[in-house]
């Protein structure tokens, strides 16, 4: 059941306080996200803190129950990550993972890695997509995913009023740099070698992605206000 929600590191950022997005296989309900946007100060810095949930709904939590959380805070300007942690559980898999801050280097706690300056995560480069105009998008970018790093290739498409982004990572130093042996299912999926990731992006909001790999294919929509 594991491959089913993959998709739910996909949903992308937005203007805002809250959203909720509902996930779904073939048109099945299987998970729900909540994702919060928040101006902060950080070590006097002006940033933005963009904070994941993600929970698996009752049903599916009986088969594969997934609790997730998320945090990465971000440079209001220049978007350089200045603060990562999670806390993820999954069947057999438990991550507790920080950074610290100190002389404007961040560092994974317990490692030698650092995050480097000019490059994404997945949660910044969602933000960045759905948050600067569209042609000052870059087609190639860097983006780091707990001590390993990728190119990532954005496909952009104009149609009407709503922008589509196409993603596809390409790993460019050793897996052994990972600083986690065994990562959580989202962020291990995201960047499978041969995924197809789309974004909608709507105005600043991003109101529909998709992931496909093999055989599995999932979509996640926004909730419209009011809905369960």
């Amino acid at each position: 059941m594991k491959k089913y929600y993959l998709i739910l590191l996909l949903i992308g950022l937005f203007q805002g306080n809250i959203k909720e997005y509902s996930i779904s296989l073939y048109g099945i309900p299987m998970a729900d996200i909540m994702i919060e946007i928040q101006d902060t100060v950080y070590h006097d810095n002006n940033a933005v803190k963009l904070l994941y949930t993600t929970k698996t709904n009752k049903i599916t939590s009986t088969l594969f129950k997934v609790d997730n959380m998320y945090e990465t805070i971000i440079d209001k300007n220049t978007l350089k990550i200045i603060s990562f942690k999670k806390s993820t559980f999954q069947p057999n898999v438990t991550n507790r993972l920080y950074t610290t801050y100190t002389n404007d280097e961040v560092r994974y706690n317990d490692s030698n890695t650092i995050i480097p300056d000019n490059c994404f995560n997945i949660f910044s480069l969602l933000y960045y997509l759905s948050n600067n105009p569209f042609n000052s998008i870059q087609n190639i970018v860097t983006v780091e995913r707990e001590g390993l790093i990728y190119n990532c290739k954005i496909s952009k498409f104009q149609i009407n009023q709503k922008l589509e982004f196409n993603l596809e990572f390409n790993l460019i130093n050793n897996k052994n740099n990972a600083i986690i042996e065994h990562t959580d299912i989202f962020t291990w999926a995201l960047f499978k070698k041969g995924g197809y990731n789309k974004l909608i992006i709507n105005g600043s909001k991003i109101e529909r992605c998709h992931f496909k790999s093999g055989l599995t294919n999932l979509k996640a929509n926004i909730k419209k206000e009011g809905s369960p």
